[in-house]
């Protein structure tokens, strides 16, 4: 009995003398900055150099200014993998070996210096939030994070309304390829006939007839949905892949974005490109664009602030991503006065020849009424 504890002693001696010298090299050998690369996310380089993908808020938080949208790195961007010397992600000691409570109290030095672990400040309405955090720095590091979050300029238009926002064919013939499955590491072959993809899920892909993909390439997952009147299908969008590997002839990509539910047999389509306006605002117009309403992207009789609706004007029309629209009708009031009366207000997200996708910014009528009038009464400046 003696021999077999004694037999632990030593392995558990012999292990943790193996582990932290490695683990202090890897910490020692990690970067401060990395160049992202065709096929990397904020998730892949977070289990790279930081051992833990959910830490992957620690890495946007620290490259805001070249970072807008967490769900979108680009190849060439150089990102921050740590702070700066005031603002370190560990302590920058290591924290003192236990002291042996069998160790005479005149072998400890007089000048050596104290260490006193700080209480957690209690939060704002009295409760102690340390539990939920193994140290006061990890609360520290979550509250950075969600500033980052929140702390964001303005922008007239932003990446994740563009792509999620769908919009109408307008009778074009689209290069359409197919999400064919989830992949199931290690063997490609394993995949289900029914199966659904959540954020960093791999799935194969199928190109059109003819055509290819390359490690790199965004792709917009969507599905077809009805047919709008003289403006073709209604394309409704339910996530992102980027193209991540080519492996036995098919291509792998990753779910980077998630706008519903992704499942096999769903139509891709490359994305368009985003066209950043920074942080412009709209600028008043007189005599705007007349248009009226197509309908939502859902069949919902009562509409919200961030709805989706589709106007009958488009690029052709004078029309352009960022234009402000107000939906109006008149009503009668005090018996026989006729007055104008604002009942939405919508700012285009998305924008083809014909047709325009907008986003509910503002309503006072939940019920908007197909044929609708919608006046563009602001633009961006060009």
């Amino acid at each position: 009995m003696v021999r077999t504890t004694s037999t632990h002693s030593i392995g558990w001696t012999l292990a943790l003398a193996l582990v932290l010298p490695a683990s202090a090299a890897a910490q020692a050998a990690r970067p401060q900055s990395v160049t992202v690369k065709a096929g990397d996310t904020l998730w892949g380089l977070s289990r790279q150099y930081l051992g833990d993908p959910f830490l992957w808020p620690e890495i946007y938080r620290l490259n805001t200014l070249v970072v807008e949208d967490p769900h979108w790195i680009y190849p060439g961007e150089l990102l921050r993998l740590a702070s700066s010397d005031a603002v370190t992600a560990v302590p920058t000691t290591d924290t003192p070996p236990p002291v042996d409570p069998g160790a005479p109290v005149a072998q400890q030095s007089p000048a050596a210096p104290v260490r006193v672990q700080a209480a957690a400040a209690p939060d704002s309405d009295g409760a102690d939030m340390s539990a939920l955090f193994s140290q006061g720095r990890r609360n520290e590091l979550m509250r950075e994070t969600l500033r980052a979050y929140s702390d964001q300029p303005y922008r007239p238009l932003r990446r994740s309304e563009f792509f999620s926002s769908g919009f109408l064919t307008e009778g074009r013939s689209l290069p359409f390829g197919r999400l064919t499955g989830r992949v199931t590491p290690p063997q490609i072959a394993m995949i289900s006939d029914k199966v659904t993809a959540n954020l960093y899920t791999e799935v194969t892909l199928a190109p059109p007839s003819g055509g290819s993909y390359q490690v790199g390439d965004s792709l917009l997952v969507v599905d077809l949905d009805r047919d709008v009147a003289d403006f073709g299908r209604l394309v409704l969008p339910t996530g992102l892949v980027r193209v991540i590997d080519v492996r036995a002839g098919q291509y792998v990509g990753s779910v980077v974005a998630v706008y519903g539910d992704m499942h096999n047999g769903q139509r891709i389509l490359p994305t368009e490109k985003f066209g950043d306006a920074g942080t412009v605002r709209a600028v008043a117009v007189a005599d705007g664009v007349q248009s009226r309403l197509l309908g939502g992207a859902r069949n919902r009789p009562l509409k919200k602030p961030q709805d989706v609706i589709f106007l009958d004007k488009g690029r052709k029309d004078g029309v352009a991503a960022g234009d402000v629209f107000e939906v109006r009708r008149t009503v009668t009031r005090d018996g026989d006065k006729a007055v104008p009366e604002v009942m939405a207000t919508l700012q285009v997200v998305h924008v083809n020849d014909h047709s325009a996708t907008t986003r509910i910014l503002s309503i006072t009528s939940p019920d908007l009424p197909i044929g609708s009038e919608a006046r563009q009464i602001a633009k961006l400046p060009s």
